[in-house]
């Protein structure tokens, strides 16, 4: 094999002594010492003769051995993801939060809330496109999905019949701003074991910066107090802070160790916002990446030119440091739900089929019965894809066989990009944001880095996390790579394994 720095391999830097050797084809990481890593950043072939020998020895042992794209070449989406429903209940929130993607709640055409009759569309699209697993998650949005809370309870009570019935299981989850709990919310969500997500930025001087109410107050109090009454309704309820970064004081690290402090959150979930390039005063968040278009900006023909906040990367290095400190007894904090899914790709030996699960076994139906490959784009119905199934090549398009993404040494965690980032930023679905792509290459790095530097005991944590869906139902199925071991690794001086079968993690 023609080894590649930055295709096949990578070298993150860990300290002034050592480096990490990070394998794209199997996700294993070693470590190497700084010197030796400096020079394997240039070419795969300075090695000295010891160091060859150790290379010889480890690929002939299988630890070297690509797991990964035979296995994308096989694989389908439904092998890593359930079918996942995107119900979008009504276009009005009560929010007018500075980075909105959704136009205010409404897209610019959701005019009404979802009515009784879209419910039993919902369940026949179910029962067209359900997956071989028979479990289905249903992902409660809007708008504020609890204002027409009349929708999931009635949705809730036909999946009764429609179980006994097919068999088919399903998942409850709601992304929601929680200043509204309309009766009968807290049993629901109890008796269903909700996974609840609620849009909640940091403490009060970020959040209600970022969130205020239509009339210009703050919602952090009434969040935080609804919160409290969630958690109190049960232990089986699963309690996600989905957190948006468009501000660099207060810190991220702060924010989150604000929200952690309340002891109320399972999970967290950090997503960098945007700002337009030209310095207009709004600022932007993609719900999950870097790009959006502009509230003000007219259509697709016209993207608005967005950039990260410039201290965003720093930010996030600053909380990656502090990141294992985080997990403390008495503490109810699991993770953040994307570094939590990027360590369990290096450590289990997993691989992403795709960036998301869109277009496959992920889609939106709206009040209007139609059916998107991506909730982002409700706005723009010219997407829709229920009636002719067309236009989902572009979607579901494996990341190899993209030009760029197929020679990037993140691609099997990554998974190829967010489709919708890559229109509005670029025009075209299989366009490229160099942005976006660096913040995702900078987190792997980041995530591995710390995994290495963090304790046995975080690596050995049980992570359970296909119920939550991470990174949008980013698709992801383990990659078999200790099949590939033929003999025990040996004991090597220059390649030193940071995860040993032994530990069980690979």
């Amino acid at each position: 094999m023609n080894w590649m720095h930055d295709r096949d391999y990578k070298i993150i830097d860990f300290d002034n002594e050592r480096a990490l050797l990070f394998l794209t084809g199997n996700h294993r990481v070693f470590v190497v010492d700084a010197e030796l890593g400096a020079r394997l950043r240039k070419d795969i072939g300075v090695m000295t003769r010891d160091e060859d020998q150790e290379w010889s020895a480890l690929e002939a042992a299988g630890y070297l051995r690509n797991a990964n794209t035979p296995l994308l070449s096989r694989s389908r989406y439904a092998d890593g993801s359930n079918l996942a429903i995107n119900v979008n209940l009504t276009g009005s929130c009560n929010l007018a939060c500075t980075y909105c993607f959704a136009d205010g709640g409404d897209y610019g055409r959701i005019r009404n809330a979802m009515d009784h009759h879209t419910v039993e569309f919902i369940f026949n699209f179910i029962r067209d496109h359900v997956s071989n697993s028979q479990v289905v998650r249903f992902e409660f949005f809007g708008g504020e999905p609890l204002l027409n809370f009349v929708r999931i309870r009635e949705i809730c009570d036909r999946e009764r019949s429609f179980t006994e019935e097919t068999g088919v299981q399903f998942i409850h989850r709601i992304s929601t701003n929680l200043t509204v709990l309309p009766a009968e919310t807290l049993p629901l969500f109890r008796s269903r074991n909700f996974i609840v997500s609620v849009s909640i930025d940091g403490g009060s001087t970020t959040h209600d910066q970022n969130r205020p109410t239509k009339r210009g107050e703050g919602s952090f109090a009434k969040i935080l107090e609804n919160c409290r009454l969630v958690r109190a309704a049960g232990e089986d309820i699963t309690l996600v802070a989905r957190m948006t970064v468009v501000s660099e004081r207060p810190s991220l690290l702060e924010n989150v160790r604000d929200l952690w402090s309340y002891n109320l959150f399972d999970y967290f979930q950090i997503y960098p916002g945007v700002t337009p390039a030209n310095g207009s005063s709004f600022a932007q968040s993609c719900g999950g990446g870097l790009v959006q278009l502009g509230q003000s900006q007219p259509a697709l023909s016209a993207p608005a030119p967005a950039t990260m906040h410039s201290g965003f990367l720093v930010q996030l290095s600053e909380l990656l440091d502090e990141y294992p400190n985080l997990f403390q007894e008495g503490n109810r904090f699991r993770g953040v739900l994307e570094y939590e899914r990027i360590a369990e790709m290096a450590l289990s030996g997993k691989m992403a089929i795709a960036f998301c699960s869109a277009g496959s076994t992920y889609f939106t139906v709206s009040p209007d019965d139609s059916v998107m490959p991506c909730h982002r784009l409700v706005g723009h119905p010219e997407f829709q894809v229920h009636d002719t199934g067309t236009g989902l090549d572009e979607w579901t398009l494996p990341v190899d066989k993209h030009l760029v993404c197929s020679t990037c040494w993140a691609r099997y965690m990554c998974g190829g990009g967010c489709r919708q980032e890559n229109f509005v930023a670029t025009g075209t679905l299989r366009g490229l944001n160099e942005e976006s792509c660096n913040y995702q290459r900078k987190l792997v790095e980041g995530v591995v880095r710390t995994v290495a530097r963090a304790g046995e005991s975080y690596r050995a944590m049980p992570r359970r996390l296909d119920d939550l869906f991470v990174s949008c139902g980013r698709p992801v199925v383990g990659n078999a790579r200790e099949a590939d071991e033929r003999a025990p690794i040996p004991a090597h001086r220059h390649f030193r394994p940071l995860f040993t079968s032994s530990q069980n993690h690979c």
